[in-house]
């Protein structure tokens, strides 16, 4: 009389085949929340860049924040609006004599050992 059922090996091969299929969705899962996270950081690096330069871009084109150079906010200047002590942020005025400035905002950010930059520039005129 025959049995009916599945055999050792049988079941062995699907809970491998189960095991393989769990650990791909594991990997992707952690893959995805990593990416979620760096882009949120991105974001609001962003973000501040863009407040930033913003901000600078508004000031009369003879301030003191618009004088040449590079400035890091970390030191607390309130020319870095609502981002003084912060580490990450810093700009830079370039003034090629031609009543045109270049404002330069650069904001780190890292996660894990990725590091990066974001960089925005605008052109502020005195018209």
């Amino acid at each position: 009389m025959r049995r009916r059922g599945f055999t050792v090996i049988e079941v062995l091969v699907a809970m491998v085949i189960m095991m393989i299929s769990v650990l791909a969705l594991t990997l992707a899962l952690i893959y995805a929340i990593k990416f979620s996270k760096l882009n949120l950081l991105r974001e609001q690096a962003l973000y501040k860049a863009e407040k930033l330069v913003n901000y600078l871009v508004s000031l009369p084109y003879t301030d003191t924040c618009l004088q040449a150079g590079t400035y890091n906010c970390s030191s607390g200047t309130s020319c870095c609006d609502g981002f003084a002590g912060d580490r990450q942020v810093s700009y830079s005025v370039s003034d090629n004599g031609s009543d045109l400035k270049k404002i330069e905002v650069n904001v780190e950010f890292s996660y894990g050992s990725y590091n990066a930059t974001v960089h925005l520039e605008r052109l502020k005129g005195n018209w």
